[in-house]
């Protein structure tokens, strides 16, 4: 942006420029000099923020109270030239550098489809803020409620607005609306409704409005212009577009009577013009002396000037009209607008094209307008001349300050956008935006611009920078964006701190074309395949491989092969981009001669070439190729194939005529073997056959002797054959398969046995059981001689008369073992045999008796003597030996005995016990004896043997029993005679007693 010189005398400070990085260390901030200059309406900052649904923010208004709020306002709509469909607002409390969020003000119909327009703002007395904008049906209709009117709501905080209340019109198009308060807080209203001039008022801001008149009955009006001066003094200036003049009334009374209508241009007509660019006037009063200001859009130059006019005298005379814009070119200049500050001094802002495309122009006059300075450029970005209509106004205010202040409409983006600018400015940064190479297009807070740009932004400030990846620098080239001097993303933020650069460098590309012909086939392009031109951008100097791959195929019977690159290269190559580039492969087509043969993979030549699998060749069409192929093919175990026949019909060998993508296949019949197969001589039927034939199988033997005592029988066929005649049942031969001739192994087991009858001999199945039996275990064989069963041998065991379980895994022979048994009886006589009954023969035994001695009756026993016969020895325990060898006898000799019992009165006795029958007995008692101190004297025997005799013999034949009586010889002790016949008494007794215990004690021992 160029500075004119006089720009710092407009904002009264001035100060050198410091120049300062925002991307350094904060030590090296140290010693950087953030600059400090302020220019007038520097920087720029956006009002609106985007969030409305409408795409263009227009006409905008505003006001500034007392505490330096600014309050902004403005149409929104959907086009640079259509109307209004709601109108927007927003507030700023740091003097217009950070805007609150943007809000669409509210409507009184909102539900009748119908639109806001024309924003108007005024400040009353209590510095309340005012909104005023019109209400229109879109669609011309004139029923109420909407027909047209006014809305009129207002706010403290620009965030609560309040009521919104609304006075109907007459029914005509409202349009051009402005509002003004006097200092007793009545607010005018004024528009043009079918262009005839409408003026009322209100004295409760809105809430009741007086009837709406049309001062001077005018017709033709444009864009009317309401002020006021101290109490109930009105000025209303408007375009009448018939005469092409600006006029002027005024009252004194409120409105209710008017002055004559004055012409404010000197030169009559000489506000000409027409849509989009009406000469709409501007007005503003000098509150301290009443001075009234008028500008407008003037054409007595040919060219549309902003020109200025003054009342001094409350509107009933008007000075010289004054030129403003100081260009010097035919440039248009229009849409002015007026403000007047506290100090009295007049300040002008006005759309300009003195430099081809749409910017906001500014001047002052300190000397009520006869002479203005130098003009200067507002907007620090251009709208395009090409956006011929932003809007009819915008607004310039002058706060309290004296502050200048102007919203604008703004086209330096993609739409319209609402603008601000303050005079004086605020500390701003130098900051440019460049690119490597220089020219290339930035993008700025949204607006794009060629490089290198340089804005001028308040320092603190946040905005956007950003580049578009690729920019065209003509046919095949264009740069890339590489990366950007502060290390940000293509687009991101910067913070302006200082005055730096920021710089975008770009690599230089060249556009590669890689083709193919013919089109669809494959080619590589660093390794990526592509099926289509491919088109590339390759940086400046880089290299790149190319490949065609070869062959491709486009159905299994036609393929394409390489041919060449169009740029010369081999089938795999590299280039580098030094300027744009286009390579194209070419490819030669084939078609594919396919020979196969059923079943697959058996052997076919082709040409004379051997082949073991279905293959594909590719010719040229017109060409003769041979086929051949063996008649007999073997395949898998047991399978062959025999030739059938090609399926063109040739020969097994024949010449094929190739003119086009063809398949050929050999067919051949499956032959499969049958494999017989016998443990036993005499098998048949091995062989080939055709599948799906029978075959079958046969053996000659039944059975087959294989060894002494072993055979083989024939069972039936096994494998893939059945039956059980010696010839099988039909074999399908579907495959491969073998008959089994299945033959059993049998083993003969014989049985023998010296006695009795043995059973259980014959034939057995090999690996079962067979058991060997003899109808008795003894046999006798002469009087005390017998046989016995003792166990079977050889191939069996066991000693039952059936053997224990015989294996029959061999020929096998069971034996039954028997052994002599000789008798051995003894005569006991009255005694009982203990060892007599048979014994195996060369045994040696001893006869044996339970007892030797037998009691016969009481006293009388029968004692054993001695053995005889085949026996001797005298003891009845065990005899001499007896050899078994034949039957033996055994004999025994007795004696009887009788027992002598003897007993005594005193004493004891001799002679008592057993004797042999008839034997002699000698009987002895003692003549005399002592007992108990008494002595006695024999006195004889009693019993069986009457004798007086101390000893007498007797003879033994039978049980016999001796008692030898004492009497006493001294009485001792002085015992009296019948004591010692008692004592006599008592001691026979005693002797009866134990002669009896005795006796009884000595049969049990016999």
């Amino acid at each position: 942006m160029v500075l004119l010189a006089s720009a710092i005398a407009l904002t009264g400070t001035s100060s050198g420029i410091g120049a300062s990085s925002n991307h350094l260390s904060p030590a090296a901030s140290l010693h950087r000099i953030a600059p400090t200059t302020v220019y007038p309406f520097l920087p720029n900052f956006k009002v609106t923020d985007g969030s409305s649904p409408y795409k263009y923010q227009v006409e905008p208004t505003m006001v500034i109270n007392r505490s330096g709020t600014v309050f902004a306002g403005w149409k929104e709509t959907d086009g640079p030239d259509a109307a209004g469909f709601r109108v927007g607002s927003s507030y700023s409390t740091d003097q217009g550098q950070t805007w609150a969020p943007n809000i669409l003000m509210n409507q009184t119909h909102p539900n009748l489809g119908c639109r806001d327009s024309d924003p108007w703002m005024a400040r009353d007395p209590s510095d309340r803020v005012h909104f005023a904008y019109l209400e229109y049906d879109p669609g011309g209709g004139s029923a109420p409620p909407c027909n047209s009117g006014l809305d009129v709501s207002n706010t403290t905080n620009g965030q609560d607005w309040g009521t919104v209340h609304y006075i109907q019109g007459h029914g005509g198009l409202v349009d051009k609306d402005s509002v003004a308060f006097d200092v007793n807080s009545r607010l005018y209203a004024t528009w043009d409704e079918g262009n005839v001039l409408a003026f009322t008022w209100t004295d409760d801001f809105g809430g009741t409005w007086a009837p709406i008149i049309n001062p001077g009955n005018h017709g033709s009006v444009l864009g009317a212009i309401v002020d006021t001066f101290g109490n109930n003094t009105v000025y209303l200036t408007w375009w009448d577009f018939s005469r092409s003049d600006i006029l002027f009334e005024s009252s004194t009374d409120g409105g209710s009577t008017w002055s004559p209508v004055l012409r404010v241009n000197d030169r009559a007509g000489s506000a000409s013009g027409g849509f989009p660019q009406y000469p709409l006037p501007a007005m503003n009063v000098d509150k301290q002396t009443g001075a009234i200001y008028v500008s407008w859009a003037d054409s007595r130059n040919g060219n549309p000037d902003i020109y200025f006019a003054n009342s001094t005298d409350g509107g009933k005379t008007w000075g010289t009209n004054h030129r403003i814009n100081d260009n010097t070119d035919s440039s248009q200049q229009y849409m002015v607008d007026l403000a007047v500050d506290g100090t009295g001094k007049v300040h002008a802002a006005w759309e300009d094209r003195r430099n081809g495309n749409w910017n906001i122009f500014y001047s002052n006059s300190t000397d009520g307008g006869q002479t203005w300075n130098t003009n200067v450029r507002v907007s620090s970005e251009d709208t395009p001349g090409t956006l011929d209509r932003p809007g009819d106004y915008f607004a310039l205010e002058a706060g309290p300050n004296d502050y200048v202040y102007v919203v604008w409409t703004d086209g330096r983006g993609p739409d319209y956008d609402i603008y601000y600018a303050r005079n004086p400015g605020f500390p701003v940064a130098t900051v440019t935006a460049t690119t490597s190479p220089v020219g290339l297009p930035v993008t700025v807070d949204g607006v794009t611009s060629p490089s290198p740009v340089q804005f001028n932004w308040t320092i603190g400030s946040s905005h956007s920078l950003g580049v578009a990846a690729t920019i065209p620098a003509g046919s095949g080239t264009r740069y890339a964006w590489d990366s950007w001097s502060d290390g940000g993303a293509i687009t991101h933020t910067i913070v302006a701190t200082a005055d730096e650069t920021f710089t975008a460098s770009f690599v230089k590309q060249f556009q590669a074309t890689v083709g193919q012909d013919p089109a669809g086939l494959s080619v590589l392009v660093d390794d990526v395949s592509y099926t289509s031109p491919a088109s590339f951008w390759w940086n400046d100097s880089s290299t790149h491989s190319l490949g065609a791959p070869s062959p491709q195929y486009a159905t299994p019977d036609v393929r394409s092969v390489f041919s060449s690159w169009s740029d010369g290269g081999t089938q795999a190559h590299t280039v580098t981009a030094t300027a744009p580039f286009s390579a194209t492969a070419t490819f030669v087509q084939e078609q594919g001669f396919r020979v196969s043969t059923a079943p697959a993979n058996l052997s076919f030549k082709v040409d004379g070439t051997a082949y073991s699998a279905a293959t594909t060749f590719w010719f040229t069409p017109g060409t003769y190729h041979i086929v051949s192929v063996e008649t007999l093919q073997s395949g898998a175990t047991g399978v062959r194939y025999r030739f059938a026949s090609w399926s063109d019909g040739g020969a097994a060998t024949h010449v094929v005529h190739f003119v086009s993508a063809m398949t050929i296949q050999a067919t051949f019949a499956p032959e499969y073997y049958l494999t017989v197969t016998s443990s036993v001589p005499g098998a048949s039927g091995s062989g080939w056959f055709a599948a799906g034939s029978t075959a079958t199988a046969s053996v000659v033997n039944a059975i087959y002797s294989t060894g002494p005592g072993q055979r083989s029988v024939f069972r039936g066929w096994a494998g893939d054959a059945t039956g059980t005649g010696l010839t099988s049942n039909p074999i399908l031969m579907d495959r491969p398969k073998e008959a089994v001739a299945d033959y059993g192994t049998q083993f003969y087991l014989d049985v023998g046995s010296a006695y009795a009858t043995a059973s259980g001999a014959g034939w057995y199945d090999a690996g079962t059981t067979a058991h060997a039996s003899i109808s008795a275990t003894t046999v006798s064989l002469a009087i005390g001689t017998r046989a016995a069963f003792d166990h079977w041998t050889d191939g069996a065991s066991g000693t039952g008369a059936t053997s224990n379980a015989i294996l029959m895994d061999a020929t096998k022979v069971a034996t039954a073992v028997w052994k002599t048994l000789y008798l051995l009886t003894i005569d006991s006589g009255p005694g009982a045999s203990a060892s007599g009954g048979w014994y195996d023969s060369g045994t040696t035994v001893v006869a044996r008796l339970s007892s030797g001695t037998v009691s016969l009756s009481a006293g009388a026993r029968s004692q054993f003597l001695q053995w005889v016969g085949d026996a001797a020895g005298n003891d009845p325990s065990g005899s001499s030996a007896v050899v078994m060898d034949r039957p033996r006898n055994v004999g025994t000799r007795w004696t009887t005995e009788y027992l002598v019992t003897v007993t005594s009165d005193v004493g004891s006795v001799e002679g008592g016990g057993w004797y042999a029958a008839g034997s002699q007995a000698t009987l002895r008692a003692p003549a005399d004896q002592t007992s108990g101190g008494q002595s006695y004297r024999f006195s004889g025997w009693t019993g069986d043997v009457t004798s007086k005799e101390a000893s007498v013999t007797v003879t033994v034949d039978h049980p016999m029993s001796a008692r030898a009586t004492y009497s006493s010889t001294t009485i001792l002790g002085g015992v009296s005679g019948t004591s010692a016949g008692l004592i006599s008494v008592l001691v026979v007794i005693a002797v009866v007693v134990a002669l009896v215990v005795w006796r009884r004690s000595r049969r049990r021992g016999e």
